[in-house]
C-alpha cells in the first residue's frame, strides 16, 4: 500500500477527489488506452471536471416517462382515482364505452375531424380521492429532478382531460406559444389514468440547439426522439403512468390499435424573475452533454465513477427511500449521472474506513458495509465484486477528515466528512463512515470485475473454456494487457 505522502503527491493536481483505483491521475499527455491507434478515450477526471465546471444544476432529461405505482423511484399515484366529470358523473377506470360516449357528447366539437381525441376543460374535472393531491405533489418533485430543475420552483396546473378512443391519435405538435415563457410555463406533464389499450406510443422530440452562436447558418439541428409505450397492454389497466417534457419539445401519439385511454393534462410552471430564466430542453441538453460525452468516452475497464457525498446516509433511510433519501444537492448529482449515462447502473455505497496513525507510518483498513440500488434494495451480496474492485486510500491532514486529493489552491478535499470516532492519542485510530454514489456501465461489468484480482479473472477464464466465447477472450486479454495500476496488477 502506498504511503499517505505518496498519495498526496500523486493527487496534488487532481482538482477533484476520487477513490482508489478510480483515482489514477493520468496527465493530459497520457493516452487513456494502451493501444497506440484507435478511438480517443476520455478519463474519469474528464467526468469530474465537467461536473465541477458545469455543476449539476440544470443537468437532466429533456423528457421522461415512467409507471407511477411505486415499483420504481417514481412515487405511486392512487390507482383508484375517484374521477368525476361534470355532466357525466363518476367515471370508473379503465373507462367503459358508455362513459366514453358521454364524454364525446360533452366535448367541444369545433372541428369535425378530431382524430378520435376529445377534450374536457379543467373546470369540469374533479379528483375525489383525498390522497391524490399529496401523491401528485411527491410525483412533481420527482419530475423536477428528472428534468434537472429546482423542485421548490416547480408547480403544476390542470389544463384538462383528454379521451382517446380506438383509432385516435395526436399529430406532431407542441405546446409552445408566444406567451409560454412569459407566463412562466416550463413544460407539460400528462398523467395517464388506468386505461386498457394497445398501440398509442408517445414520441417526444428534442431539437438540439447549440447555446453558442453557430457560424454556419446552413447547419441543420440534430433531432433526438424518445418513445414511451406508457404501459400499453395489461400493465396500463391497473396503474397510472406519466410523461413530462419541456415547452420547446414536440410530441405525438400514435394511433390506438384497440381500447381507449384517459389522460390528465397539466402545464408545468417555474418561478422566475425573467422569461429567459426559465430552463429549456436546449439548455438542459447543452449542460448535460459534456458529462454524457466524458462518460461515453471512457475505455472498457474504466467505465465506473465514484462521487463522494462526504456524509453517511443511514441504511434504514436508504432502504425506505433509495435516492429519494438524498439531500437536494446529492440527488441532483445522482440524477445528473443517470441522465448522462442512461444505460448505466446507479448504486449507493456505505463504506467504513479506519485510519491508523502510528509513530512510524500510517495505514488504512477499509470495508464496504452495505450497497443499495437506487430504489433502496440491499444488493450487497450481489455486488461483492465491487468491494474487491474499489480500493480506498486516504491522506491524513490534521482534523479535517480523510482526504484523497488537493485542489489547485492546495486546500484539502475531503471524501469522508467528519471523523466518527477517535481512540488513543499518539498511536491512535480514526474511524470514518460515508456514502458514495457509484455509477458503472453494466455492459462492461466483466472488465470491471477483472480489476479486482485473479479470482475474478479465473472465473472469466472458466466461462471462456465452457462457452468457447472468443469475443469474451479478446475482452479479457485487453484488460490484462492494459497495464493499468489497479488491484489486479498488484495481486498478479
Amino acid at each position: 500500500m502506498s504511503s499517505p505522502s505518496s498519495n498526496a503527491n500523486a493527487n496534488a493536481n487532481a482538482g477533484v477527489a476520487d477513490v482508489g483505483i478510480l483515482a489514477q491521475n493520468q496527465s493530459d499527455s497520457d493516452d487513456a488506452s494502451s493501444v497506440s491507434e484507435g478511438p480517443k478515450f476520455t478519463r474519469r477526471w474528464d467526468v469530474y471536471k465537467n461536473i465541477l465546471q458545469y455543476g449539476t444544476e440544470y443537468c437532466g432529461n429533456c423528457c421522461y416517462a415512467d409507471i407511477a405505482d411505486g415499483s420504481t423511484t417514481s412515487p405511486a399515484l392512487p390507482s383508484t382515482v375517484g374521477l368525476r366529470i361534470s355532466g357525466v358523473g363518476n367515471v370508473p377506470l379503465p373507462i367503459s364505452d358508455d362513459h366514453g360516449n358521454e364524454i364525446k357528447k360533452r366535448a367541444p366539437s369545433e372541428e369535425e375531424d378530431n382524430n378520435g381525441v376529445y377534450e374536457i376543460e379543467a373546470s369540469k374535472i374533479k379528483i375525489q380521492n383525498p390522497q391524490w393531491d399529496n401523491s401528485f405533489k411527491q410525483l412533481l418533485t420527482t419530475v423536477a429532478y428528472k428534468l434537472g430543475v429546482n423542485p421548490s420552483k416547480l408547480t403544476a396546473e390542470l389544463d384538462g382531460l383528454t379521451y382517446m378512443e380506438k383509432g385516435g391519435y395526436i399529430e406532431r405538435s407542441n405546446d409552445d406559444d408566444d406567451d409560454g415563457n412569459d407566463n412562466g410555463v416550463l413544460g407539460a406533464i400528462i398523467i395517464q389514468l388506468p386505461s386498457k389499450f394497445t398501440g398509442g406510443a408517445l414520441t417526444i422530440y428534442n431539437c438540439e440547439e447549440d447555446e453558442e452562436e453557430d457560424e454556419d447558418e446552413d447547419d441543420e439541428e440534430e433531432e433526438k426522439s424518445f418513445k414511451f409505450t406508457l404501459g400499453a397492454g395489461e400493465e396500463a389497466a391497473y396503474s397510472c403512468h406519466f410523461a413530462c417534457h419541456f415547452l420547446d419539445c414536440e410530441y405525438e401519439m400514435a394511433k390506438l390499435w384497440s381500447g381507449s385511454r384517459v389522460l390528465l393534462r397539466y402545464s408545468l410552471h417555474y418561478k422566475h424573475d425573467r422569461a429567459d430564466e426559465i430552463p429549456t430542453a436546449g439548455l438542459i441538453q447543452y449542460l448535460t452533454s459534456p458529462i454524457e460525452s466524458s462518460l461515453n468516452g471512457l475505455p472498457p475497464d474504466d467505465r465506473m465513477v465514484l462521487i463522494p457525498l462526504e456524509r453517511e446516509y443511514d441504511g434504514l433511510s436508504l432502504v425506505n427511500a433509495g435516492i429519494k433519501a438524498l439531500s437536494r444537492g446529492h440527488r441532483q448529482k445522482a440524477e445528473a449521472l443517470k441522465a448522462a449515462g442512461a444505460e448505466w447502473e446507479l448504486l449507493l455505497v456505505n463504506a467504513n474506513l479506519v485510519h491508523n496513525c502510528r509513530s512510524s507510518d500510517h495505514y488504512d483498513t477499509t470495508s464496504v458495509m452495505e450497497v443499495f440500488d437506487e430504489r433502496g434494495n440491499r444488493v450487497t451480496s450481489d455486488m461483492k465484486w465491487l468491494t474487491r474492485t474499489i480500493d480506498f486510500h486516504s491522506i491524513e491532514h490534521h482534523d479535517e477528515g480523510m482526504l484523497l486529493a488537493f485542489d489547485d489552491d492546495f486546500e484539502c478535499v475531503s471524501n469522508w466528512g467528519a471523523c466518527k470516532a477517535t481512540s488513543g492519542y499518539y498511536d491512535h485510530e480514526q474511524t470514518y463512515r460515508a456514502t458514495f454514489l457509484v455509477s458503472y456501465d453494466p455492459a462492461f461489468e466483466m472488465e470491471l470485475k477483472c480489476l479486482g484480482g485473479t479470482e475474478e479473472v479465473a472465473e472469466v477464464c472458466k466461462k471462456i473454456v465452457e462457452t468457447r466465447d472468443h469475443g469474451l477472450l479478446d475482452r479479457l486479454l485487453s484488460v490484462v494487457g492494459s497495464k493499468r495500476k489497479s488491484k489486479f496488477d498488484v495481486k498478479s
